[in-house]
């Protein structure tokens, strides 16, 4: 028990170190995202209002530049799932802590229940929110996923460049706006 305490207290206190961390880049990347898609709009409204393109067009270039866009979307979006993770992860490990500890004390006691069918009913239920806390919990891992696989770190990084791109594009299309 107390090696399980030590882990747990470790535990807590890298997520104490990471979770700021995590705030501050998810901060960043919502802002970066957001900042793309007011650049984006801004091209649309550059070709369609001023320039005198087809709406299709401007559409498909504002489509385009919102691809990259919507990768941003997605990192903030897994960062933003990974600051609630220790929250998940405790739930689950109090929750199954109690079952096991109730199990273990009720099999020392020599109470074997019996299953009727209003026991069996509670057992699923217990299955079925056990079920519920697993699958969040599993959302938060694909999440993670997001923010190790290296070809979607790659994408990303291109992401930030793209939107620095786009202040310059846009800054651009600002002065071609006022001559």
């Amino acid at each position: 028990m107390v090696a399980t305490s030590d882990k747990q207290q470790r535990l807590l206190t890298i997520f104490e170190r990471l979770l700021p961390l995590v705030d501050s880049v998810s901060d960043k990347v919502r802002f970066a995202a957001l900042l793309g898609v007011g650049l984006d709009v801004w091209i649309f409204i550059w070709l369609f209002f001023l320039k005198g393109l087809s709406l299709t067009s401007a559409l498909i270039v504002a489509g385009v530049v919102l691809l990259p866009l919507l990768i941003l979307l997605r990192f903030w979006w897994a960062l933003e799932e990974l600051k609630d993770l220790p929250n998940i992860a405790g739930r689950m490990m109090t929750d199954a802590k109690g079952e096991i500890q109730e199990t273990v004390q009720g099999i020392r006691a020599g109470q074997v229940k019996k299953l009727s069918f209003l026991s069996s009913a509670k057992s699923l239920w217990s299955i079925g929110s056990l079920a519920t806390e697993a699958r969040e919990l599993l959302g938060s891992y694909i999440s993670i996923g997001t923010l190790v696989n290296p070809l979607s770190l790659i994408l990303g990084f291109l992401s930030l460049l793209f939107v620095l791109l786009l202040i310059l594009v846009g800054l651009v299309l600002l002065i071609l706006a006022f001559f």
